[in-house]
C-alpha cells in the first residue's frame, strides 16, 4: 500500500506541531515504513534532521518529548514529482495530516481516484463541513453523530516508549506535575519527566480550556501512573473513545479522597475551586497522613490497577493501534 502523508511544517515555519497529526504519522511508519511518504517532510520527527538543522526540539510541543526520536532515515524518502504522482493516481491513500494547517496539493489529490482522509487534530470541536464530501474526516474533540463521514481520533504514544513493568517502589502517593501549574513543570529532559510519571502513585489531571484530549494522560498510562481525572464522567461519547473512560471513572471515584490532602488552591484551577474542598482538606488534617508504603500496605490493589492501566495503554493506546484503525475505518468505508 502507498500512502502520501500531507505534513504542515517546512523548514521556514514559526508554527507548532500537531500531536495527533505526528502520533498517527508515527504509527503509520511503523506498520508500512518508507511506504508511506511524509511530503514536504516532517523533518522535525526524525533525529539526524533535528540535529544537521540545529532545531531546538524544545519548541514543540511537550518540549520535544515521547514523539521527536523515533523515526530515521529522513533522506531515504522518495520525495520526487509528487504532484504527478498524484495526478497519475500512483497513491493508494493521501492523508492530510493536518487539514486545519495544510491543504497542499488539494484540488489534485481530490480530483485523483486515491482514497482520501483528513485529520483535523485541533483543540476545538468545529468541523469543516466543506469538504466532507472530499474523503473521510478523522476529528479530534468530537463531539456529534451528525455526519457519516466523520470519526473519533484519539492522540496515542510509540509503542517503544511504554515501560515493561510498573515501579512498586514509588515516592509520590500524588505526582509532582500538576497541571497548568507552570511552576511544576520543572523537567528538563524525557528521563527525568518519564521517572516523575514511575515514581507516582496517582496522577492529577482535568480538562483545560474546554477541550478534553492531552497527550498527559497517555504519558501516565505508558509510565505506570494512575490518573485521576476530575470529570471524566463528563467527557462527551465520541470523545477520547480509546481511553478506558469507565475504568478512570471508576478509580477517580474510589481514590479521589487522596486530593484533599493537598491544599485546594495548589492544585485545583479557579473553576474547581469550591468551598466543600477546603473543608475535606482541611477535615483531612485529622486522619492518617499517608506514605506511599503506607498507603500500597492500605490499598495493595492499587498495584494490580497500574499494571491493569498499562497493559490496557499496550494493547490499545499506541500509534500503531490508533493508525491500524484509521486505514481499516478508511478501507471500509471505500468499499
Amino acid at each position: 500500500m502507498k500512502i502520501l502523508y500531507i505534513t504542515h511544517l517546512n523548514k521556514n515555519t514559526t508554527n507548532l506541531n500537531d500531536i495527533i497529526h505526528d502520533s498517527v504519522l508515527h504509527g503509520l511508519r511503523e506498520i508500512y515504513d518508507n511506504n508511506v511518504i511524509d511530503y514536504p517532510g516532517a523533518w522535525y520527527m526524525y533525529k539526524e534532521e533535528v540535529e544537521k538543522r540545529n532545531f531546538d526540539i524544545k519548541s514543540l510541543w511537550g518540549s520535544g518529548f515521547t514523539y521527536y526520536d523515533l523515526l530515521s532515515n529522513y533522506d531515504q524518502i522518495d520525495r520526487t514529482d509528487i504532484k504527478n504522482k498524484v495526478i497519475n493516481n500512483y497513491f493508494d491513500i493521501i492523508i492530510f495530516g493536518s487539514v486545519r494547517r495544510s491543504t497542499r496539493l488539494f484540488e489534485e489529490a481530490t480530483n485523483s481516484k486515491s482514497k482520501i482522509i483528513f485529520i483535523d487534530g485541533e483543540d476545538h470541536v468545529h468541523i469543516n463541513d466543506r469538504i466532507l464530501n472530499k474523503g473521510i474526516y478523522f476529528k479530534r474533540e468530537l463531539i456529534t453523530n451528525k455526519y457519516k463521514r466523520v470519526y473519533s481520533i484519539n492522540c496515542c504514544i510509540p509503542k517503544k516508549k511504554i515501560i515493561h513493568k510498573i515501579n512498586v517502589n514509588t515516592k509520590h502517593i500524588l505526582a509532582p506535575l500538576i497541571p497548568h501549574r507552570y511552576s511544576t513543570y520543572i523537567y528538563l529532559n524525557e528521563k527525568d519527566y518519564y521517572k516523575m510519571w514511575q515514581d507516582s502513585i496517582f496522577g492529577l489531571t482535568y480538562v483545560h480550556g474546554g477541550w478534553w484530549e492531552a497527550v498527559r494522560y497517555y504519558e501516565m498510562l505508558m509510565n505506570g501512573c494512575i490518573p485521576l481525572f476530575v470529570n471524566i464522567d463528563k467527557c462527551p461519547e465520541k470523545t477520547l473513545t480509546k481511553l478506558p473512560k469507565k475504568l478512570l471513572s471508576d478509580i477517580f471515584n474510589q481514590y479521589s479522597w487522596i486530593l484533599n490532602k493537598y491544599f485546594p488552591t495548589t492544585i485545583y484551577k479557579k473553576k474547581f475551586l469550591s468551598i466543600k474542598k477546603f473543608y475535606l482538606y482541611f477535615n483531612y488534617l485529622f486522619k492518617k497522613n499517608h506514605t506511599c508504603d503506607s498507603f500500597i500496605n492500605d490499598y495493595p490493589e492499587v498495584i494490580q490497577i497500574k499494571k491493569k492501566i498499562l497493559q490496557y495503554t499496550k494493547d490499545n493506546l499506541t500509534t500503531e493501534h490508533i493508525a491500524k484503525n484509521m486505514i481499516l475505518d478508511t478501507l471500509k468505508y471505500y468499499q
